[in-house]
């Protein structure tokens, strides 16, 4: 199987990078995690090639902050002829609120007609050619989603994004083929000396806190994401030599680069 990153860094795009938007085609299914600016993508040619393949579209998101939604106000255009499934927290359709604001004046309930809202809460949910579970993680206070997924061919791979690093989260993730993780660096503090759940940055869990839980989970690979935007490539190749300091089976998600699973 095999994941494509249209936009992996968090917050806001930099560097030919878009935010939070992950796409598994997987038969005649297209999964998406995350709706950011990444989403965008699919008005391009690899992102339209993705949607001629499938019938439907299974979108999962972790949490609301823009950086993961933004690209959903352009989805009614660039789903429209698909049936969409949104798995996302209860209570919340997150572009409706911004129609009532005035932001984008359209329809929603006639443009986003081809979209069903599926609220889940924790633990496994069964569908017709995959299973996932769900997770509630503390993110400053407010609660995001990590999902786990698992498919009748006997793959897995977890997506865990703004959250706090815990033991629960390694339990969560054991023993993946592919872990999508959310990574942050780690600012002035020396990673040697701390525990795994001091291992948070800014609300989010730092490049040695992603690698440690991936080494801990046994997980197979694991694929850094939700870059910081004021990293360049450098950069990043810094904050990855750090991760295989740790885990040596450590990738960066980087946009447009398919990862094998």
């Amino acid at each position: 199987m095999k994941m494509i990153p249209l936009g992996t860094n968090g917050y806001f795009g930099s560097f030919g990078r878009q935010t939070a938007c992950y796409a598994i085609p997987y038969k005649s299914i297209l999964i998406v995690l995350d709706a950011g600016s990444g989403l965008f993508r699919f008005a391009e040619s690899a992102g339209k090639k993705l949607l001629s393949e499938a019938r439907e579209i299974h979108l999962f998101l972790s949490h609301y902050h823009l950086d993961h939604t933004f690209g959903f106000y352009a989805a009614f255009e660039l789903f429209e002829k698909k049936k969409v499934t949104v798995y996302a927290k209860a209570g919340r359709q997150v572009f409706s609120e911004f129609v009532e604001m005035e932001h984008f004046p359209i329809d929603y309930e006639k443009k986003y007609s081809n979209f069903e809202w599926k609220a889940v809460g924790e633990g496994w949910k069964n569908l017709k050619n995959y299973r996932f579970k769900v997770r509630k993680q503390n993110h400053r206070g407010e609660v995001s989603l990590g999902f786990r997924l698992e498919f009748v061919n006997g793959k897995n791979m977890a997506y865990i994004t703004d959250g706090e690093p815990t033991r629960e989260s390694i339990v969560f993730v054991k023993g993946v083929d592919l872990l999508l993780h959310e990574h942050e660096p780690l600012g002035e503090k020396e990673a040697k000396d701390l525990k795994l759940e001091e291992m948070i940055y800014d609300g989010h869990v730092t490049t040695e806190g992603a690698s440690l839980i991936a080494k801990e989970a046994g997980v197979k690979k694991l694929a850094l994401v939700h870059h910081n935007p004021f990293l360049n490539e450098a950069s990043l190749k810094k904050e990855l030599k750090k991760a295989k300091a740790i885990f040596k089976e450590s990738h960066l998600a980087m946009d447009l680069e398919e990862i094998e699973f």
